[in-house]
């Protein structure tokens, strides 16, 4: 493994276990048995470090989404399964939602680039949706209008999550267990809500 996948690893296991705040680039670069100068060879400041981590997790997930949307598994089972996959990765990496919005604002074209997404569209999932509305098993439904609600429904909680916090009084082990009940009420918001039905699709 070269010098610098190993300061990402050991900087992913640094920041998930402390988060960015409590993290230190000198346990990170003990941890992988490097100096800190080197570390700051590769990586000038922890931010940049922090942006290659996350950057690095989203090229790990956006493939395997796009991947998912592209098979050949029933269109009910592909919802449940974004879902989990979206729900899951963002739990994994709570500031994703931000660092996205963020550098989307600032340059929208980088990041695009980097996740090599430009040229990509679940095209499977499209069809999938546009037979099903076509054969009236579901009500008619734009294909992004879906996979923005997805998306959008997944993620405000993590966005909204001091707000959300504050008006539920919800503790952090609460709030872990309300995003976990999520996956199902998700599923069953957009199911219920297109009237799809799942023994059909």
């Amino acid at each position: 493994m070269k010098t610098k996948d190993k300061i990402i690893e050991a900087a992913k296991a640094t920041f998930h276990e402390k988060g960015f705040e409590g993290a230190r680039m000198q346990e990170i670069a003990d941890a992988c048995g490097v100096n800190k100068a080197l570390l700051h060879y590769h990586f000038q400041s922890k931010e940049k470090l922090f942006k290659a981590v996350l950057l690095g997790a989203m090229m790990e997930m956006f493939p395997a989404v796009l991947a998912l949307l592209n098979s050949n598994k029933p269109l009910v089972q592909k919802i449940e399964s974004v879902v989990d996959l979206y729900l899951d990765f963002i739990s994994q990496n709570p500031r994703i939602p931000l660092f996205v919005l963020n550098e989307m604002n600032q340059n929208p074209a980088f990041i695009l680039d980097q996740l090599q997404l430009s040229n990509q569209k679940p095209l499977v999932f499209i069809n999938q949706i546009q037979a099903a509305v076509a054969d009236k098993k579901m009500l008619p439904v734009g294909p992004f209008h879906l996979i923005a609600d997805i998306i959008g429904l997944c993620v405000f909680p993590f966005i909204a999550k001091p707000i959300l916090q504050m008006l539920s009084g919800m503790n952090e082990k609460e709030y872990g267990a309300f995003i976990a009940e999520r996956k199902i009420h998700i599923t069953q918001l957009i199911l219920l809500g297109l009237q799809i039905d799942v023994n059909k699709i």
